[in-house]
């Protein structure tokens, strides 16, 4: 019975909801903080896993995963599965927004917004192509 009262209160609830939902519905800020959270959850839990992928496709056969994995890791340590432009434009434009009197909250903030657009633009660079190029093969 409790279980039907549910059932009909999620029922009630979609029909409440607008046939249409545009940009000025929007709550913005929890769109924003949980499309970049998730954004961001999806692609640092799937990125290592592309990284062994491609290892695996242009490596000589036969290869196991587990064995491209120790050997990213022995080479590159955990920093190999990720693109390295986020740290090396974030460690550059922190003390550079300082330099210029931005306090340093602020110029941790404009580093770290700097260093996620380089790494989305580096990652796309190298992305792009690679996956073009795979799905065509």
């Amino acid at each position: 019975m409790e279980e039907e009262r549910c059932t009909a209160a999620a029922a009630d609830e979609i029909r409440r909801l607008p046939a249409e939902v545009n940009w000025e519905m929007l709550d913005k800020s929890r769109l924003f903080v949980l499309g970049t959270t998730l954004f961001s959850g999806v692609s640092v839990t799937l990125y290592p896993a592309v990284i062994v992928k491609t290892h695996l496709q242009v490596a000589p056969p036969p290869q196991a995963a587990a064995a491209i994995v120790r050997a990213i890791l022995s080479h590159d340590s955990l920093r190999g599965f990720y693109m390295a432009a986020f740290e090396a434009t974030k460690s550059s434009v922190g003390p550079a927004a300082v330099r210029l009197g931005v306090s340093e909250p602020a110029a941790l903030a404009i580093a770290s917004a700097a260093a996620g657009v380089s790494a989305a633009v580096a990652a796309q660079v190298v992305w792009t192509p690679v996956d073009v190029i795979s799905q065509r093969l």
